[in-house]
């Protein structure tokens, strides 16, 4: 009998060995699926509204279950696939450009002297020395908030002009002791540098990217509901600012950081980044695409 019981926690052992092993060298897609009429021997997998994809089976080296009607399936790299992406006609195709956020972006060439991923947890300990550091001078930027001038504003008539307190954000460098390569929820995609920079700023206290935000547009489908393009956080890395630059500098405190190169990938990627460790916090660096640099 105990021959027996080993012999079955064995065949166990191999059976999730021979599953793992399915999974190398793939790359994950998920959503809604049925089978491709148009292509026979493929499969439809319906990410969002604006962005379907179809896959061979004979590509698919393993599937799971991952909720109400959805799967995530896991694609043979390099393998040979159809997308199909939302357009109207005489239209910009905004649609097809935002699925492009879902595909992986190309790996940037390393860069002599570009900043090194973090490892373990972030700076907190330079969170104190960054008080004695000047700031470093403000770079104008489209878009870019700026603090009113001091005495601007005239208080109305009989009533003493009050100053308004100005909100607190956790400091950048807070986010960084949260980054884990990860979403709290354990769900991934093909791109997830918005999906865990996102979720480091929550967690360290950004509960705002939580709740309905204007600058988000797409989030997770766990209950986590972290966001998960890059672009979007641009827009609330922006409408934050109140220091930016195009051009890392030593010694310069924290920053959050949106690259771009639409000609390699529309989506861009973002980064958060400790310029007094000379080092990022995120899935990649891409050193050659140019930078869009925001501090608060």
């Amino acid at each position: 009998m105990a021959d027996n019981i080993m012999k079955s926690q064995q065949n166990d052992l191999s059976s999730l060995m021979e599953r793992a092993s399915k999974r190398d060298s793939t790359v994950p897609f998920e959503g809604y699926s049925r089978d491709d009429g148009n292509i026979p021997g493929n499969i439809l997998i319906v990410e969002s509204g604006d962005c379907v994809y179809s896959f061979a089976k004979s590509d698919i080296m393993d599937r799971e279950t991952i909720g109400a009607d959805r799967i995530r399936v896991y694609v043979r790299e390099g393998a040979t696939a159809f997308r199909l992406g939302r357009l109207r006609t005489g239209e910009p195709q905004a649609g097809f450009m935002v699925a492009m956020e879902d595909i992986a972006p190309p790996t940037s060439p390393r860069v002599p002297g570009e900043p090194r991923p973090a490892s373990g947890l972030g700076g907190l300990g330079n969170a104190e020395a960054m008080e004695h550091t000047a700031p470093p001078p403000a770079v104008d930027m489209p878009g870019a908030p700026r603090y009113a001038a001091a005495g601007t504003g005239q208080a109305q008539a009989g009533q003493a002009q009050e100053a308004q307190p100005r909100v607190l954000a956790p400091p950048l460098s807070t986010v960084g002791s949260y980054w884990t390569n990860s979403c709290i929820a354990g769900d991934v995609f093909a791109n997830n540098c918005a999906h865990f920079l996102s979720d480091a700023f929550i967690r360290a206290g950004y509960t705002e990217l939580s709740s309905p935000n204007p600058h988000i547009n797409a989030r997770c489908y766990t209950n986590a509901r972290r966001p998960i393009r890059a672009r979007d956080m641009w827009s609330w890395f922006a409408s934050k600012a109140v220091r930016t630059s195009y051009t890392p500098t030593p010694y310069t405190g924290w920053w959050a950081v949106f690259q771009l190169d639409e000609n390699v990938y529309w989506g861009g990627h973002v980064a958060l980044f400790d310029s007094d460790s000379w080092t990022y916090y995120g899935t990649g660096w891409h050193g050659t695409w140019r930078q869009y640099m925001y501090q608060w």
